[in-house]
């Protein structure tokens, strides 16, 4: 028994617990605390009880042994299927509240150390998520504002490297597409711009999103005072809103002539106005052409002038033939010196509608011919000289002195002799006509700078000063009688202006009534 005390004393020190052995009629064996000897019976103790009929037996008290609380647990010794004993441990609660209290500091403190190393570890993986996400957010704030050329690093695998590469690759994709816009934009500006005729792109809502150079000088408005304002406000012109209404009523083009009024005259404008459609087939606003048709009606009218004037010019030395013969025709038995006579008004009218025909075959040549002529290089000085002795039998005849004042040295131009040499000789002849008997003529050739000035003067009976603007348009005549008389086809002037302005020049005109007129034609020259 001794023995066995020991051992459970020894038990109980090394483990810091309490170890009672009880026999199966309550008496104490063995005790790691207390001499069994002096102890109770404990077989009427609560644990003891329930061990002997559960199995198993837990109870708290306080001892009257050691005169502190504590907590037991008993298990019953079984041998040979009988119960001999019993084992019981307990430990005081003073104890166990001290290995609580110990439990939760050591808890406490791995909790902390646990919520600190989460938090590192957290920091360092909210860096490691948060600054590419940082970097993808700057990249896209910039792409919002236009900017293409920052990219995001790729260097990851992961989710956020995928995004890296998209966003990257829609970077590119958008530059790439927004540089084709912005090109196709600037080609189309640069066609709308050099346009003549005026176009306006107006949106749903009436209000004009886009105007071209040319039609802000049709509608008299510029650009900045257009965008975004109503067209009838720009405008002012209440028949182009009735077509845009017309159009996006319709759904239809519109085509109209409308006639415009501004501070320089009246204008005639040639409206096409077509509805624009969106993705879905919806109207998403129209587009208005304005062509500008007034030169068209002056080429017209001048059209018309001049068919009627060849009409008219050719039909009374026609009518004049048709005349004299069907009068040499009809009278047989006319007498030599009329028929001679007739014969002679005959081959004036054919000489006269000869003229005519020839000089609108050159105006008309002059007129076809497109920009400047190329020409050859030739002399003036010749040519003037070749015009002088042309007319120095008629000048003879009406005893008018023809004087010339011709440079040295060679006067080189490039140009068409031929029509050169006529629009001088218009001139000449044309001094030739309305200078007196008596009179004289200059014909003056002179270096101006970089030109060659060509002068005609006379001193006969001069042009009025209402009439000086007017003589080089076809078929004008100061006085009509007198240029019929006189064998005139007034295109003789309109020549000379178009043969001046093929060369590169031009021509002017000064004159005063009853003194004499100065014409001038300017050619550019050549070395």
């Amino acid at each position: 028994t001794s023995g066995l005390q020991m051992q459970i004393k020894e038990l109980g020190d090394k483990i810091g617990t309490r170890f009672t052995l009880i026999d199966k009629n309550g008496v104490v064996i063995a005790d790691s605390r207390e001499d069994p000897k002096l102890m109770d019976n404990h077989g009427a103790r609560p644990e003891i009880l329930s061990a002997r009929s559960h199995g198993e037996g837990n109870a708290t008290r306080y001892s009257d042994t050691i005169g502190i609380k504590m907590i037991y647990y008993a298990l019953p010794i079984n041998r040979d299927g009988n119960v001999s004993g019993y084992v019981r441990t307990s430990i005081s609660l003073s104890k166990i509240d001290e290995r609580l209290a110990g439990l939760k500091e050591t808890v406490a403190l791995g909790a902390g150390l646990a919520v600190i190393a989460v938090l590192v570890l957290g920091y360092f993986m909210a860096l490691h998520f948060s600054r590419p996400i940082e970097s993808i957010t700057r990249v896209a704030e910039s792409m919002a504002l236009g900017k293409y050329d920052e990219k995001v690093a790729e260097e990851r695998e992961d989710e956020i490297g995928k995004l890296a590469r998209a966003l990257n690759l829609m970077a590119d994709n958008l530059k790439e597409r927004i540089e084709t816009i912005s090109g196709e934009g600037n080609r189309l500006k640069a066609i709308l711009a050099g346009m003549v005729e005026g176009v306006i792109a107006i949106d749903i809502d009436e209000r004009i999103v886009h105007i071209n150079k040319a039609a802000c000088e049709i509608t008299n408005t510029s650009f900045e005072n257009s965008i975004g304002k109503p067209l009838w406000k720009v405008t002012g012109l209440q028949e182009l809103n009735d077509i845009l209404e017309q159009t996006i009523t319709t759904k239809s083009r519109v085509e109209k002539e409308i006639k415009v009024f501004k501070r320089e005259g009246s204008r005639h404008i040639q409206i096409l106005s077509a509805p624009t459609l969106s993705l879905d087939k919806k109207i998403s606003g129209a587009v208005i052409v304005l062509h500008d048709i007034t030169d068209l009606y002056a080429f017209e009218r001048v059209r018309r002038d001049f068919v009627a004037n060849v009409s008219h010019e050719l039909k009374t030395p026609v009518t004049a033939i048709r005349a004299l013969v069907e009068t040499m025709v009809d009278d047989t038995d006319m007498h030599e010196d009329d028929r001679l006579r007739f014969l002679k008004k005959i081959e004036k009218q054919s000489i006269r509608l000869a003229t005519l025909v020839g000089d609108v075959l050159t105006l008309s040549k002059q007129e076809s011919e497109k920009g400047l002529l190329d020409g050859t290089r030739l002399d003036l000085k010749v040519v003037v000289n070749s015009v002088i002795q042309a007319l120095s039998t008629a000048s003879s005849a009406r005893d008018i002195s023809i004087e010339s004042e011709l440079p040295a040295e060679h006067v080189l131009i490039n140009g068409d002799e031929e029509a050169v040499s006529q629009a001088i000789s218009n001139l000449a002849n044309n001094a030739l006509k309305y200078t007196p008997h008596g009179g004289h003529v200059a014909i003056r050739l002179k270096k101006v700078g970089p030109n060659v000035l060509i002068e005609v003067e006379d001193n006969g009976i001069g042009i009025a000063p209402e009439h000086q603007q007017r003589i080089f348009e076809r078929f004008y005549r100061v006085d009509k009688a007198r240029s019929r008389e006189l064998g005139g086809t007034g295109l003789g002037l309109s020549i000379v202006k178009h043969v001046a302005i093929s060369h590169g020049g031009g021509v002017e005109v000064e004159s005063e009534p009853g003194r004499g007129t100065v014409f001038r034609i300017t050619i550019p020259r050549v070395s």
